[in-house]
């Protein structure tokens, strides 16, 4: 990664979060626009799918007494005359073809809401509620549903091509919802985030202009430099969106909004919340120093303030490809600008780990 490479930016002001909620709003028209008759489409074969289900799994008698109740719950009006009471008889019936007939009226943009709102997540960083816990909580049942769905064989044979627009609408959430935490990202994960084909970042990774950590992964703070140098990228907002009055900031959240300038080795890979690597007594250190006189910190800004002090700057890291030994480096680079909240994240998460 070169000197001119795009920095990330400090924590937002109340000017860009206000920019990022309006941006994150406008998934309401590209849904419309352009992606809800697909939402849509695809949410009515589920529902077919998943009632056909039923009939198999529990036989007539009770498949056609389950799948009434579903048709009942999800018809959005039945009209007040012969038409109505036909309708009527064969929702009694369990007659799964009321789906596609047009017979019945079926809100399809309101049952599709599950799926425009992890497409929201994904595209927008977007979150439904005004506070950010319950916006998260949501977000992340969302994953953990969907992570279901794409992995049903039945569902990817039912939704057939549809199939693999929410597998890659998933990926760009999980994606997200990494960055977001300040955890490492898969690369075919950021890849769908971004908007590009898997070898793009494939490519890039070869060419060392995006560093991996031992497991392969892209640090959070790395993918989201990438990731805002891509044209129509949108940061999360759900973690604000609701705009609520917030306490007066402190010194120390203050300080959170800083720049910290983090050193680079000749791969181009900055020294990062990710080099902590595990002892024998299961406790995360960083190695700091020569090879002949090593130090093993366990906090991420001692071992950082340790390197600012070195004359020349060395410290272990972990095999680009995630294969091999750990091995010493220096800063051969220089020194790369970090915002401070994006490596707090990343801190957070390397404990929690």
């Amino acid at each position: 990664m070169n000197a001119d490479t795009a920095e990330l930016g400090a924590d937002p002001s109340e000017e860009d979060k206000a920019r990022a909620i309006d941006a994150g709003e406008a998934w309401v028209d590209d849904y419309l626009d352009r992606h809800g008759p697909k939402i849509e489409g695809l949410q009515r074969t589920l529902v077919e799918y998943a009632l056909g289900q039923q009939l198999l799994a529990l036989g007539p008698r009770y498949g056609r007494t389950a799948v009434s109740r579903v048709l009942e719950a999800i018809i959005h009006s039945v009209p007040q005359d012969d038409d109505g009471e036909l309708i009527r008889r064969r929702i009694r019936e369990g007659d799964v073809s009321l789906l596609n007939d047009g017979s019945a009226d079926f809100d399809w943009q309101d049952l599709s809401a599950e799926i425009a709102h992890i497409f929201a997540f994904a595209r927008y960083g977007y979150g439904r509620h005004l506070h950010p816990e319950k916006s998260g909580a949501e977000i992340e049942e969302l994953l953990v549903h969907f992570r279901s769905v794409v992995a049903a064989p039945g569902v990817r044979a039912a939704a057939g091509s549809d199939a693999d627009w929410l597998a890659d609408t998933l990926a760009a959430a999980e994606a997200r919802w990494a960055v977001d935490h300040g955890r490492a990202v898969m690369p075919d994960d950021l890849a769908a985030l971004a908007g590009v084909k898997p070898k793009t970042i494939a490519n890039l990774l070869a060419a060392r202009d995006l560093p991996t950590d031992a497991d392969g992964r892209i640090p959070a703070a790395e993918a989201l430099r990438y990731l805002e140098r891509r044209d129509g990228f949108v940061r999360s907002n759900w973690q604000y969106s609701g705009n609520q009055p917030e306490a007066p900031a402190s010194t120390e959240a203050t300080a959170l909004g800083e720049q910290v300038f983090v050193p680079v080795d000749s791969d181009g890979n900055a020294f990062l919340p990710s080099m902590a690597r595990r002892g024998r007594d299961g406790v995360l250190r960083y190695v700091v120093g020569a090879k002949s006189d090593p130090d093993y910190v366990e906090d991420y800004w001692e071992a950082l303030d340790r390197l600012a002090r070195m004359p020349k700057p060395r410290w272990r890291r972990p095999p680009a490809s995630g294969k091999g030994g750990w091995s010493l480096v220096s800063a051969e680079d220089g020194w790369r600008r970090f915002a401070r909240a994006d490596l707090e994240r990343m801190v957070s998460a390397m404990r929690t780990q």
